[in-house]
Order: C-alpha cells, then structure tokens, then sequence
C-alpha cells in the first residue's frame, strides 16, 4: 500500500514538471511571435508628381535629318522635323496635323507641317498636356528638339529587413505603331527607240509597297496585205532571182506587256512584266514584177515579249526608263515622263 502511494505521488510530481514545461514554452512562443511582427520593414510611397511637363524646347541649327530625310506635307511642302526625348507610348496632335511619326531609341521623330504652333502631349498614365506653343513658327526642313520632364515615384522605408515593393499595373494598352505606303499611281508617255524607228505608248501604274502596270507601245502604222515572203537579201523562196523593187517599205510595230512593280525607297521603283509583241517589215515589188508587197522575214518578229525597267519620282513628276524585247530578236529602250496621282511616302497608324 505505501508502495502505491509513493508511486502515485511520484507521478503527480512528474506530470506536474511536464505542465510546466508545456506553458514556459508557449509564453516564449508568443513573445518571439511578437518580436518577428515587430522586425518587419513596411514600405510607405511618397506623394508622387502625377503630371508631365516640358523641360526645354529648342531648334537644333546643325542637325541636318530633316533636309536630307525630307518628308513633304499634302501640299507637296517639305515638314520640319520635331524630336521628343520621351518613351514611345506618348501620343501626339497639332492643329495642322502630324505628317509621319517615327519612332527612334531614346526619342519620338515627328514631322510637322510649317507653320505649326502648338502641339497636345497626351499619356495613357499622366494625362494630357494640351496646346504646348512653340513661341515660333516651325520653319521647313529645320530640327527642333523637346525634352520632357516625366513624374517621379519615392519611396520611403521605416526598415531595412523586407522591403516590399509596389507593382502598378496599366490598364490602357498602346498599340505599336504601323508604317502604310499611301495608295498611288503613275501615268506616263513614253517612246520606244529602236533600229526601224521610234515607237509611242502609254504606261499606268497602281500601287502602294507592290502594284500592278500595263505598258502598250505602237509606231502607229499597220502592216500592209503580203503575197508572199522574201529573205533579208529579197530573194523569194526556192527562186535564185531578186525581183524588182520599188525601193519603199512598211514597218508595223506593237507591243503589249503587263507585269508588277515594286517600291525601292521613296524616289526609285522597280517593275518587271510580259506579253505579246509583233514586228513586220514590208517590202514592196515593182510594177514590172506585178506590184503588192512581200513580208521580209529577217526583219519580222512576233510572239513572247517581255520587260524591265524603273520608275523614279520627284515631287509630282514621275520619269521611267526601261528595255523591251520582242521574241529576244528585236530590243527597244523605252524612255517615259508623267505625274504622279498620291503620295508614293509613308504614314504611321497605330493598331
């Protein structure tokens, strides 16, 4: 009985110690919880600038990109050129319009109209800087620059053990910009040089990047009713006399060729096509010989035709040059002048 006694008491004793244990371990639980909360760092962002302004606008005396890159308004004058040191998802108006944008690294290029004033800075995040003015008129082919003064974020830390950090998320997208060929067309007159005399045509072109052409040539004469065929000596077939000659000859000439041409830059276009040509060349008997006219076959040429070329375009004027072959037997260089119907330069649109 004493034994039961002592082990019970024992065991209370023990059970007693464990207790203890238990709650010393959850009080310095809590208080290491506690001191944890207190260690960690919070980040507080400052008051920050939520608009943009203009830092400086000068002109840029030496700066020749717009004399030589000249880009011409719908009057056929040449823009002056305005570089903006800003991120590209800025967007741009003037009361005169924007001609083209380009988009550089590090700056906006934008070619305005001469005469143009003002200009309206507009973000998708810091709003819209409406009518900024110039204080002078935009002189053609002149460069002009602008910088920008964009909002800065602060950021203040009460501690040094987390930092976090703040990601602001843009709800309103910018599209890139696209580059379009403006839609066009050339006309022109040309004339066909070649060893039986000039021939006259018409050429018509339609494109923007890549385009179609249809170019017809004649010497607008027709070819006369033939009885028969001679060589380039006149000799008639399976005969070993020359007949008797009047001394006079006809030439017919035409040709038809279709194909594409393609833009190079905005001065030089290439175009290539085929079709169908014929030559002939008449030779008229004398009276003695019972008259008519026979078709001399050296001089004759008919069937696959095909041509190369280039058209080059300054201001409205538009100039071609080209070579043409009938059958590969007979060649022509073709020499053209005419206008230009649009503008063969480039505009910017955004998606």
């Amino acid at each position: 009985m004493k034994s039961i006694k002592k082990a019970y008491v024992k065991l209370s004793f023990t059970l007693r110690k464990v207790m203890l244990c238990v709650v010393y371990t959850m009080i310095l639980s809590c208080l290491s919880l506690s001191d944890a909360k207190a260690s960690i760092a919070t980040v507080v962002p400052a008051a920050a600038d939520s608009t943009f302004t203009v830092a400086s606008f000068r002109q840029l005396p030496t700066d020749v990109s717009a004399f030589i890159d000249a880009v011409r308004d719908l009057n056929g004058e040449a823009c002056a050129l305005l570089k903006v040191v800003a991120p590209a998802d800025f967007a741009f108006s003037s009361p005169l319009g924007i001609v083209e944008r380009r988009d550089k690294v590090g700056e906006i290029w934008l070619f305005l109209p001469k005469g143009t004033k003002s200009i309206t800075l507009k973000h998708p995040q810091w709003g819209v800087l409406r009518d900024y003015k110039f204080g002078t008129k935009l002189e053609s082919r002149m460069t002009y620059e602008m910088r920008l003064r964009l909002p800065q974020t602060a950021v203040v830390e009460k501690h040094d053990t987390i930092v976090y950090t703040q990601t602001i998320v843009d709800t309103v997208t910018v599209a890139p910009p696209r580059r379009i060929v403006q839609l066009h067309a050339f006309t022109l007159l040309t004339a066909s040089l070649h060893t039986d005399g000039p021939s006259w045509g018409v050429m018509a072109a339609l494109m923007r990047r890549h385009g179609a052409y249809v170019h017809v040539s004649s010497n607008l004469h027709s070819a006369p009713t033939t009885i028969g065929s001679c060589n380039s000596d006149g000799y008639r077939p399976s005969t070993s006399n020359t007949p008797y000659y009047t001394g006079r000859k006809q030439i017919s000439e035409y040709a038809l060729t279709v194909g594409a041409i393609h833009r190079l830059n905005g001065l030089f276009n290439i175009f290539e096509g085929v079709g169908y040509g014929s030559q002939t060349t008449a030779w008229q008997l004398a009276d003695s010989e019972g008259g008519g006219w026979l078709r001399n076959e050296k001089f004759s040429h008919k069937g696959f035709a095909a041509e190369l070329g280039v058209v080059a375009s300054v201001g409205r004027f538009s100039f071609s040059a080209s070579a043409l072959t009938i059958a590969g037997k007979q060649w022509q260089g073709c020499i053209g002048v005419g206008i230009c119907l649009g503008k063969t330069g480039m505009i910017t649109k955004r998606k």
